[in-house]
């Protein structure tokens, strides 16, 4: 028996040692880092080299933590534990390494196991970073989880089942910098909840269900994330201890029915309120009480307040407002008057039927400004506003009868969307146009122009004179008539052109003179016909899908050869034969030519055939057949018409006899 059992201890020594062996190979090891993720293991590998600093054992199969062997790495620093199944934690286990710097634990099941019971993790006094999300951590249970952590500076909670936190809650931790409790269940949270966090700086309360905020007094706080909430209000509270250092806070996706009151936060720099139900009063109640009457949403407005120092206006920082989605019909006069830093504003996706900068030196630093998808129809910049404004985004408005000169007074504007609108171009310099014509000539920094779907009749000769233009769009304007000259001055800048859906039957531009062109779209028009390219060109894309073209002649296309890449052609009456210089292409494979289907060709009116399998001797046989044909009608005709002949002169031969007998 005693023989038996030896037998049994050398068998479990050799298979210990071996599975020690394959834990070393299996893992691999850069510098002092051991990296065993995703290799099924179902325990800490006990072979590895005693001084590594970093193990990630992340996706695996582990569901205990023991003492032994993770111990004997004692100079370990980053422990990673994620996407595991754990729900037991020895007690002490992780305080037998004392240079443990970063946990992670994320993903696991340390709710519905042991690990609570035993203590939690217990102290943890050098832990600078410790993820617990993914754990369905519910109320309660985080304190007894969470120990001593006196040096922690990171702690993520998110994605687990929080629905308050307590007092008490995060006394363990008052270095923390960083909390994160995003996508959790949050209703609650009690006041001073975050009073033993006196370094917090950073707080993630995205995605819970959060329904007011009321005096808000993190004066710490520089970042607050409360995005995707029910909040409905946000306050701060009305009498600070100190001056907030708040530069970012995101509110977007809520239910906010006014701007939320901001009059404490004079750092501010980053603000998002989209996807709200906020509507901007239109001026004060009577009776100056202005600053009195939340119901009109007057006081969450402190930047109107006309006894407040301009300096000292709140959002005198703010680099990038966000008020997209909304419900806003109108700017209150002033609302943007003291907002002198801002680069960044979004009023896209709301009710606006107006939008005004008149005023000299109106928003100073505004580099992109987006209207878009309101309903607007009025539209009035002043000369001397928006003077560093590069990105004007107009599209999908009601805007028509514009001021003629309503952009030229915008120094630096570089990009102009005016899709889905109604404005119509003037034409040159000193050139009479319709009324309510808009003048694009003379813009001398603007580069791309949007005017896809304005219900354009005429672009007149020199529209767009003395503005450099690179990109411009003016497709989806059917029966637009292009006038010779109307892309005057544009030769030596023009690098992207589309004319696409105009009902074009011919093309009143000398392309080949565009030397910088590179992209070309005159898809879905009636074209036949192009101007010859003869020298070589920049074009690199030419879009002529779904016109009349038969023939592409490489007398015409000749000069395109050396910088041509995409050509598209699907949906035109191609001929099989007489596009020598197509087939060339498809042949050599120079060009990528309607590279998602075969070209379809005809041959006269036969079936259609793919332009890739026409070799050159059919062509051949079909002009051969013609020929006979041609022979053959002739005699045919020849033959006819002396039969004809003959027939006459017997005819009258007969009638002259039967005379001459009858005599």
């Amino acid at each position: 028996m005693s023989h038996q059992i030896l037998l049994l201890l050398a068998v479990l020594t050799l298979s210990l040692a071996a599975s020690q062996h394959r834990d070393q190979v299996s893992c691999k090891m850069v510098d002092k880092e051991v990296l065993c993720q995703g290799l099924s293991l179902l325990q800490v590998p006990s072979g590895l080299p005693r001084d590594i600093e970093a193990l990630n054992l992340s996706g695996n199969q582990l569901r205990s933590i023991l003492a032994s062997p993770l111990g004997f790495y004692t100079a370990i620093r980053h422990l990673d534990l994620s996407t595991n199944e754990i729900s037991f934690l020895q007690p002490g286990v992780f305080q037998a390494l004392p240079h443990l710097e970063h946990i992670n634990l994320a993903h696991n099941r340390l709710a519905v196991g042991t690990a609570l019971s035993t203590g939690g993790l217990g102290p943890l006094p050098h832990v600078l970073s410790l993820d617990l999300s993914g754990n369905s951590l519910y109320s309660g249970l985080v304190e007894r989880l969470l120990g001593e952590a006196p040096a922690l500076r990171s702690l993520s909670l998110a994605e687990n089942s929080l629905t308050r936190l307590a007092r008490h809650t995060f006394g363990g931790t008052p270095a923390l910098e960083r909390l994160d409790l995003h996508s959790n269940v949050l209703m609650d949270i009690e006041d001073g909840a975050f009073d033993a966090l006196p370094r917090l700086a950073h707080l993630n309360l995205s995605r819970n269900s959060l329904t007011c905020i009321s005096d808000f007094s993190l004066q710490q706080l520089r970042v607050l994330d409360l995005s995707c909430n029910s909040i409905e209000a946000f306050q701060t509270a009305p009498e600070p201890r100190a001056e907030y250092q708040l530069t970012w806070l995101d509110l977007r996706e809520n239910k906010l029915l006014h701007f939320p009151d901001l009059a404490a936060l004079p750092r501010l720099t980053f603000l998002n309120v989209s996807n709200n139900l906020i509507r901007l009063p239109a001026g004060p109640p009577p009776g100056g009480e202005g600053l009195h009457a939340p119901s009109e949403g007057w006081s969450a407005l402190p930047l109107l307040n006309p006894s407040r120092n301009a300096s000292a206006h709140p959002l005198s920082q703010l680099l990038n407002l966000d008020l997209s989605y909304n419900e806003i019909e109108l700017i209150p006069q002033g609302f943007l008057e003291h907002l002198t830093s801002l680069r960044f504003l979004n009023l896209s996706r709301n009710c606006l039927r107006a939008f005004e900068a008149q005023r000299a030196g109106s928003l100073p630093c505004l580099v992109l400004l987006d209207v878009s998808h309101n309903a607007l129809e009025m539209l009035e910049l002043g000369a001397r506003a928006l003077g560093s404004l590069r990105t004007l985004l107009l599209q999908d408005n009601a805007l028509r009868d514009l001021p003629p000169y309503t952009f030229a007074g915008l120094v630096s504007l570089q990009r102009l969307n005016l899709q889905g609108n109604r404005v119509s171009p003037c034409g040159g310099p000193g050139e009479p146009g319709p009324p309510g014509c808009v003048a694009f000539s003379g813009i001398s920094s603007l580069r791309i122009l949007n005017l896809v779907d304005n219900e354009m009749e005429m672009l007149r000769a020199g529209a767009f004179l003395h503005t450099p233009l690179t990109e411009l769009d003016l497709s989806a304007n059917p029966g637009l008539d292009v006038a010779i000259g109307a892309l005057a001055g544009l030769e030596a800048s023009l690098e992207v052109l589309a004319l696409q859906g105009n009902g074009l039957a011919v093309l009143q531009v000398d392309l080949p003179c565009f030397s910088c062109l590179k992209r070309l779209n005159l898809a879905e028009n009636r074209l036949s016909r192009l101007p010859a390219w003869t020298q070589a060109v920049s074009l690199e894309v030419l879009d002529l899908r779904n016109n009349s073209f038969s023939l592409l002649p490489g007398s015409a296309m000749g000069g395109l050869e050396t910088s041509l890449r995409r050509l598209y052609l699907q949906g035109n009456p191609l001929s099989c034969c007489g596009n020598g210089w197509l087939a060339s292409q498809l042949h050599q494979g120079r060009v990528d030519v309607d590279a998602t289907q075969d070209l379809i060709c005809r041959f006269g009116s036969q079936e259609e055939v793919s332009l890739s399998h026409v070799r050159p001797e059919d062509c051949e046989k079909g002009g051969l057949k013609t020929v006979n044909l041609i022979i053959i009608l002739t005699f045919t005709l020849v033959a006819a018409i002396l039969l004809t002949t003959l027939a006459t002169c017997c005819c009258v031969r007969r009638q002259k006899f039967n005379q001459q007998f009858k005599a």
